[in-house]
């Protein structure tokens, strides 16, 4: 019997906090729901700041020899000797390949001898200069066309001096004009991460080319300002130039910019709760990728808007 009461004075228990918790939970909902209380978000905004204003140029190609020859031999004929191999590095004059003439017996006439042309780097042959395309070493054995018989020879190798690299580029016309020879720039590669290597650009190409679909390039070459023997041609290399830059001006976010009618404005955010935000003409100046300078129509600490005003949007 006395377990059982217990038991049934736990229960009671129980119930009675149970209504408690209830009780409290249906209060605290029914004093929210009277108020109208609502979590608000924060709108988003931008401060007008002072400082410095920088645009650049940044546009990737890849690393070449400044300086290198494709090598030919002046005859046509098997390759009876080939005294070389990919990597190696030769000076000029160093003996190459040895070129016997003629496909027949009676057509034979003294072996050739196909010597360096400059010293450097022995290369594959790479046509057009593309590292993706045509790219070999002739082989001991192999049947080449010369100079001195066609306008297309067979081209045994490439020597390249590999103290000067260039980056070969290909820049769109919408970019070409920002660029100009002598221009300062600085080289970054993969390779060497947190390296920069002061370079200018020293070919800007008057013409136009046309890639395979169509859109129209200019070549663009930066040499680099220095050698360095981790540097490797086929290397993708990016480049990075100075174009424009201002001293302590005004500037905002382009996200705090809308364009409305030919013009551009800047919404301020209001003073109060019940206050209306502000629409500023601006005259804009310097812009790069995500900031620009005020001109004039705004001053340092106004907090502006980064998303047009509802009532604005349901205007437009």
């Amino acid at each position: 019997m006395e377990v059982r009461r217990l038991i049934t004075r736990r229960r009671v228990l129980l119930a009675a906090l149970a209504l408690v918790l209830a009780g409290g939970g249906w209060w605290a909902y029914k004093r929210h729901k009277k108020s109208g209380a609502k979590p608000e978000a924060a709108a988003d905004t931008a401060k007008v700041s002072k400082g410095d204003l920088e645009l650049h140029f940044t546009d990737s190609g890849e690393l070449a020899p400044k300086n290198y020859v494709d090598v030919a031999s002046k005859v046509s004929g098997r390759i009876t000797e080939f005294m070389v191999q990919e990597g190696q590095r030769v000076a000029k004059g160093d003996r190459i390949a040895v070129v016997q003439p003629g496909r027949t017996e009676a057509e034979r006439y003294l072996p050739f001898t196909v010597t360096a042309p400059i010293g450097g780097i022995v290369m594959r042959y790479q046509k057009q200069g593309s590292y993706q395309e045509e790219s070999r070493i002739v082989r001991l054995g192999d049947y080449v066309t010369g100079l001195i018989d066609s306008v297309t020879p067979t081209y045994l190798l490439t020597i390249a001096d590999l103290s000067t690299l260039i980056v070969k580029m290909k820049i769109s016309e919408m970019d070409i004009l920002k660029l100009k020879p002598g221009m300062a720039v600085d080289v970054t590669v993969d390779a060497l991460p947190g390296t920069k290597i002061p370079s200018r650009v020293t070919l800007v190409s008057p013409q136009a080319d046309k890639d395979n679909n169509n859109l129209k390039t200019f070549k663009v070459e930066v040499t680099l300002g220095k050698a360095d023997p981790r540097l490797k041609p086929g290397m993708t290399a990016r480049v990075d130039g100075l174009l424009e830059a201002r001293k302590n001006v005004l500037k905002i976010p382009l996200a705090a910019v809308f364009e409305e009618m030919g013009s551009e404005y800047a919404y301020t955010k209001p003073q109060s709760k019940k206050g209306k935000p502000g629409h500023v003409k601006l005259k804009l100046g310097l812009r790069n990728e995500t900031d620009v300078e005020v001109v004039d129509g705004l001053k340092e600490g106004d907090e502006l808007l980064t998303e047009k005003p509802p009532a604005e949007e349901k205007k437009a």
